[in-house]
């Protein structure tokens, strides 16, 4: 039964058994009651999806259709009017397009990657089957049947062993030179340019606890303690120090900025608990630079520090720290809201029973239905502009007046209420993909950034410090801005870290960032 059927067959029977001039009492409070244990069963189901369920919001289509034509029927029957808003959406005359089928993927092994080393192995039939059985001569080799097996060498330690020559004058005795000692990425340290690569990308890539790499090392035959390698990390972060910050530039001075945070557990003796939750915000710029960084809290001193020469579009989600930079006088930083935001409250509700919901999550998943169609078209962000100015302003203005209807007829603590208030406040900033096609609908990109961190949380469970966290930040930053390059991490830090040992200039920095070094990399040598 829905709700509002629940209101009316309660407030039916009050009416028969209570004295008139208590019955507007009555009611109100039955709808205040529906009204609390609707929230409740909210809470309930978050809590429910939030331990036993899946993260995704994603609908089966068919179970949405279903959702769309209950709501339907049972919006005909609380209110007239919103049969005239449903039907604004669709175009009475245009054909239905039948949906289209994707194409079915392939199937059968894919063939092995061509860069890995080969070593053949001959096999020979038997003697008995090298005899011809016709003549009794020997059979010849005329070619060879081609099969191909993966195997794993498991990775190995070497030591460089660095003679330095030392030279003299055998005549006189003086004179005496020594060859220079190599550089090291740590100064007079133990491990090589490859090793502190790989600490740095088995912790903050493959999210492997120093203690747990230490184990792994052992195996090997080789025993590095954990504080060892924490000394290690301390330093590969400190040498990349000076990309990390080139990289936190070009994030901010991109042509889209998109932002988000995660907390995290850091070790803090002066805390009640010895830990506190400090905080680590990504700043992705064009999707291609990923930039972190780390804050002791949650204020909003943090990013508005960050973002304070931002100039231009801004996508985030909701957070109250943010808004100074839209609001101070003289604002250069716009605003761009998050479809994925203002649809979680809608499809939260849904999932709750309250089928009206399933309008909304309808009229939004058109909006994602005509970006998938530019990006299958291959359209650039031109094409893509015109199509959504196009396809787009009809959902949004039958989107925008069921909201705002809806929010007026709704008691303003329904979870439904609380749905349309957070679009509402946002309407503006979540029409801005309407004014350049580079926009996304959502903020998302930046959510899966974070995605490494909260797998490497749960892995090493919290940062040492505060400088630890810092640390963790430098190295999120690097790594993750070479993976969105398509680099392998492990080969181009050991490249990195072996240059900075060298004494890379400076002035040449700008030749070590990701894409930079993917695209010297990928430039044909010259002849």
């Amino acid at each position: 039964m829905t709700r509002a059927a629940d209101i009316k067959g309660v407030s039916e029977h009050l009416r028969t058994v209570i004295a008139a001039g208590q019955v507007d009492a009555a009611m109100a409070m039955v709808e205040k009651l529906l009204a609390r244990n609707a929230e409740l069963e909210l809470q309930i189901m978050k809590l429910q999806r939030h331990q036993f369920g899946r993260r995704s919001e994603k609908l089966d289509p068919d179970q949405l259709a279903l959702f769309v034509a209950q709501a339907q029927a049972e919006a005909r029957e609380v209110d007239a009017a919103l049969k005239a808003i449903l039907e604004a959406v669709k175009d009475p005359e245009a054909p239905i397009p039948p949906p289209a089928l994707r194409p079915r993927k392939g199937h059968g092994r894919k063939p092995l990657p061509a860069h890995l080393p080969r070593e053949e192995v001959v096999h020979q039939p038997s003697p008995e089957e090298l005899t011809c059985a016709t003549c009794g001569g020997q059979k010849e080799c005329v070619g060879h049947e081609r099969s191909e097996t993966l195997e794993f060498v498991p990775a190995s330690f070497k030591v460089i062993v660095d003679l330095r020559a030392k030279c003299a004058c055998r005549r006189c005795g003086d004179g005496v030179v020594v060859a220079p000692v190599p550089a090291k990425v740590i100064d007079k340290g133990l491990p090589g340019p490859g090793l502190v690569a790989h600490v740095l990308v088995s912790k903050y890539k493959d999210h492997l606890p120093l203690h747990r790499l230490s184990g792994i090392y052992a195996r090997s035959g080789v025993e590095l303690n954990s504080s060892t390698l924490g000394d290690w990390v301390a330093a590969g972060t400190d040498a990349l120090l000076p990309i990390a910050r080139a990289i936190w530039r070009r994030s901010v001075a991109s042509h889209l900025l998109q932002s988000d945070d995660t907390g995290i557990k850091v070790l803090d003796s002066d805390h009640p608990n010895g830990v506190k939750r400090g905080h680590l915000w990504v700043y992705l710029g064009d999707g291609a630079w990923s930039s972190f960084v780390y804050t002791p809290d949650w204020k909003g001193s943090g990013p508005q520090t960050f973002l304070a020469d931002r100039k231009g579009w801004l996508q985030v989600d909701g957070y109250a720290g943010y808004d100074p930079l839209f609001e101070r006088e003289g604002a250069t930083a716009v605003l761009v809201a998050c479809w994925a935001h203002a649809r979680r409250g809608f499809v939260e509700t849904l999932e709750a029973g309250d089928l009206r919901a399933a309008i909304p999550v309808d009229l939004i998943g058109k909006l994602y239905t005509i970006e998938r169609a530019a990006t299958e078209a291959g359209e650039d962000h031109h094409a893509r502009l015109a199509r959504r100015l196009r396809e787009a302003p009809p959902i949004l203005d039958a989107l925008g007046k069921w909201i705002a209807d809806t929010y007026n007829a709704e008691p303003p603590k329904s979870a439904l209420a609380k749905a349309c208030h957070y679009a509402i406040n946002r309407w503006q900033a979540l029409r801005r993909f309407l004014e350049d096609g580079r926009l996304p609908l959502d903020n998302t990109a930046s959510e899966r950034a974070l995605r490494q961190v909260a797998v490497g949380r749960a892995n090493y469970l919290f940062a040492g410090s505060d400088q630890g966290g810092e640390r963790a930040a430098i190295a999120y930053t690097v790594i993750s801005t070479a993976m969105l390059a398509g680099l392998d991490p492990l080969v181009y830090l050991t490249d990195v870290f072996r240059k900075i040992a060298d004494g890379w200039p400076n002035r040449r920095l700008d030749e070590l960032l990701p894409p930079n070094w993917a695209a010297v990399r990928a430039a044909p040598a010259a002849p």
